[in-house]
């Protein structure tokens, strides 16, 4: 399960020495309260608000499978397979959101950062000072008032060339925008007022699509930080999850969550009625 494995990077994470050099933008939400074996299935599917029949059918038929691994509430980790909303195994530790797969970037000290050179030893991609004289560059108005400076809060990859950047202006950290970057250029700057107080950032599996994370809930936007238009059935969302080939996308609601393809129009739409804190989406089960 490809995905899944995001959920699993906590346990690394505390024995690589590289994560106390890399700053990565969490607000706190990522909590791990004890280890252990994969938890066993059980016989009812925890979460469900309805029933699962017509979900089930409209999911057969859209040929949508995988693995949906969730959160709930209490950040207990659970595990459904697609069609089928059957119970999987799911990871024992407790998590309110799963860690991001960067592709190896991080932040440190307001700069851009490669950790994939070893135990303890990162590369700069973008300086602090070069990053915030572009986005300054990019954000000059008219009348020549330029921005204060900005560092980076967290930067993720999209792809083997592209990247996505959150910084937040050094004056008033509420103040954050978008850099996108090319082969480690700043490409393009999506202003302020359309990324407004952002937390976060998830890319997708392969770099297609990414989720902005504010106060208000989840926002989409394709690799060239364009914004994507939600589905109008699937109103405030709060977590986001794609399949392993991107094809499908998942937003969940306070109520349901909504599994959609990927690129409009959005059709077929199949409401699942299953509550979650947040999710990811991995492949099928070995041996399913």
């Amino acid at each position: 399960m490809r995905r899944i494995a995001t959920w699993l990077l906590v346990g690394a994470v505390a024995a690589l020495g590289v994560a106390a050099a890399v700053d990565v933008l969490w607000g706190g939400e990522a909590v791990v309260r004890e280890s252990g074996p994969p938890t066993t299935t059980t016989d009812a599917t925890p979460g469900l608000t309805g029933p699962a029949g017509p979900a089930v059918a409209r999911l057969r038929n859209a040929g949508v499978s995988g693995v949906l691994t969730y959160a709930d509430d209490d950040c207990r980790l659970k595990a459904v397979s697609l069609p089928e909303l059957d119970p999987a195994r799911a990871p024992s530790f407790e998590m309110c959101r799963p860690l991001t797969d960067s592709g190896g970037l991080g932040t440190n000290d307001g700069d851009v950062v490669w950790a994939g050179l070893g135990y303890g030893v990162t590369q700069v991609v973008v300086s602090r000072e070069a990053l915030g004289r572009e986005i300054a560059r990019w954000l000059s108005s008219p009348e020549g008032v330029e921005s204060s400076g900005y560092r980076a809060v967290q930067a993720v990859a999209l792809g083997a060339e592209r990247a996505v950047v959150l910084a937040e202006s050094i004056d008033r950290p509420e103040e954050r925008v978008l850099a996108l970057l090319e082969d480690g250029r700043v490409i393009y700057v999506q202003p302020r007022w359309v990324v407004r107080e952002a937390r976060f950032l998830r890319p997708s599996p392969q770099g297609a699509y990414f989720a902005l994370f504010d106060p208000d809930g989840v926002r989409l936007f394709d690799r060239d930080a364009s914004p994507l238009a939600l589905p109008a059935a699937a109103r405030d969302p709060q977590a986001v999850a794609w399949s392993p080939d991107e094809r499908w996308t998942a937003l969940a609601t306070e109520e349901a969550v909504y599994v959609f393809p990927s690129e409009a129009p959005y059709d077929p739409m199949v409401r699942v009625p299953l509550a979650v804190r947040d999710l990811d989406w991995g492949g099928a089960e070995r041996g399913s």
